[in-house]
């Protein structure tokens, strides 16, 4: 019987979909602090609002997730954009054709990069979440390199058992009294 050999590598899959989801967290959490740092207000339109109760029991800022789609015009151009988060927040639903003005933070270099004010002001974030937005890239990257670094350790072992596996030539030759020699 022939035992089937364990890989001790990441599937390619798997570390592509862990490397997407970390730089990702990295992107948010960055485009957060520079929407904070350097962002600019402008009043945008809600057009699409939505509230679902998910727990009564759930902690401060945690019972509903929220969506908005919402617009606004920089450089005298149209951007939309679309946020879900956690929250308290309940108002009613918009109905067909109704919206609300809201505060949108927008990078005025690259206005797709953009957030309703209240996700991304200092003032309203509190403490925890700027010190979370502070240390998320970095835990992020330290997780990114580690997993790039374990794939290619994995990498590494399967090169060295090829050419430990490569046949070897030994020289064989005689001397003149019939005395092999290795």
């Amino acid at each position: 019987m022939v035992k089937k050999k364990n890989s001790k590598n990441i599937p390619l899959p798997i570390l592509i979909m862990i490397c997407a989801v970390l730089l990702f967290a990295i992107y948010t959490s960055i485009s957060t602090l520079a929407l904070a740092i350097w962002g600019e207000s402008v009043m945008g339109t809600v057009d699409s609002y939505q509230s679902r109760l998910d727990d009564t029991d759930a902690g401060a800022n945690r019972s509903r997730t929220v969506s908005k789609g919402y617009w606004f015009m920089a450089n005298g151009k149209e951007y939309r954009g679309y946020v879900i988060y956690s929250s308290d927040e309940a108002w009613p639903s918009l109905d067909e054709g109704e919206t609300r003005s809201e505060r949108i933070r927008y990078l005025d270099l690259f206005p797709y990069i953009n957030k309703p004010a209240s996700l991304c002001e200092f003032d309203e974030m509190g403490e925890g979440a700027i010190i979370y937005h502070i240390f998320a890239p970095i835990g992020c990257l330290l997780l990114l390199l580690l997993v790039t670094r374990t794939a290619r350790r994995g990498e590494k072992k399967k090169t060295a058992e090829r050419k430990l596996a490569a046949p070897q030539i030994i020289e064989v030759r005689s001397d003149t009294d019939g005395r092999l020699f290795r």
